[in-house]
């Protein structure tokens, strides 16, 4: 069952990823329920925060707040998105549905998750990104790991691709079966590389005290791996870096793969990042 899984896209993706894909064909009632499903996140002390930095997402946004407004949080937790200075429809779509958000004005997706950072009320900060598509359970085992074990400084789970236009489902389940093998040859500091922004969890104050993501430093010099920079501060100051959850999948756009030319080459740069052991994005 696992491997047929792994060759096709869970109804339960489809379902969220593909009917909230057009904003504007979206009815009352859909947005009702999903703005019902997101009042959970209304708390006042929340143990854990997900925070999540959006720059005109529109096509993407409403779908990924459909798979929040599913998730069953084990305990008290915030949803807090940023809206990075975004043009489109973002912020109407997050007024509508009833999501919490806050507004940075200086571009750069680095700003975006620090200011989320800063303004997170919960100790445990559950990373995410606005392409992307949560299962029910997500995050429930981050913030466990997280409270129970003081040696571990970052938790990451797996993800897959969802296939959107000339990728199909096979061969991008082939290039994450390869992807794996390289995540857990990694060891030590280099499993910052693991840590994706989109499917981590951290502890605030210990974020906080690394610097954070230290967007002055890595706007300026236009590095793109913000979440492992993060990581491997985190690693070297507090703890391990650990897998968990691996069967729980984050499900993400074929975007991050396509905008390297296609399938091919995305799979050829990523052999020669771990070849070469740089601390790159899309890894």
């Amino acid at each position: 069952m696992m491997m047929i899984n792994r060759f096709t896209t869970p109804s339960w993706v489809k379902r969220h990823y593909f009917d909230f894909r057009k904003y504007d064909q979206v009815t009352e009632a859909q947005i009702a329920k999903i703005r019902a499903g997101i009042a959970k996140f209304n708390v006042e002390n929340p143990i854990a925060s997900i925070v999540i930095p959006c720059y005109n997402e529109e096509e993407n946004l409403l779908s990924t707040i459909s798979s929040f407004s599913e998730i069953q949080p084990l305990v008290p937790t915030e949803l807090l998105i940023v809206n990075n200075n975004s043009t489109d429809k973002t912020q109407e779509i997050l007024d509508r549905c009833g999501v919490k958000s806050i507004f940075q004005p200086k571009q750069g997706r680095t700003y975006a998750r620090q200011l989320g950072l800063e303004k997170a009320k919960g100790k445990i900060i559950l990373s995410a990104d606005a392409d992307s598509i949560y299962p029910a359970d997500w995050g429930n085992q981050f913030v466990q790991t997280l409270l129970k074990n003081e040696d571990v400084a970052v938790v990451y789970g797996r993800y897959s691709f969802i296939p959107t236009k000339s990728v199909n489902r096979f061969g991008l389940a082939f290039h994450e079966f390869g992807g794996e093998i390289m995540f857990d040859r990694r060891k030590g500091v280099d499993l910052c590389i693991n840590a994706v922004g989109f499917n981590t969890g951290f502890r605030k104050e210990q974020a906080l005290s690394v610097g954070g993501y230290d967007p002055e430093k890595l706007e300026f010099e236009n590095q793109r791996s913000e979440d492992g920079w993060l990581a491997q501060s985190l690693y070297k100051k507090y703890g391990k870096i650990v897998l968990v959850d691996a069967q729980s999948r984050v499900w993400t756009s074929d975007r991050r793969l396509l905008d390297e030319g296609s399938l091919a080459k995305a799979t050829i740069n990523r052999v020669v990042r771990y070849i070469n052991g740089t601390n790159l994005a899309n890894t």
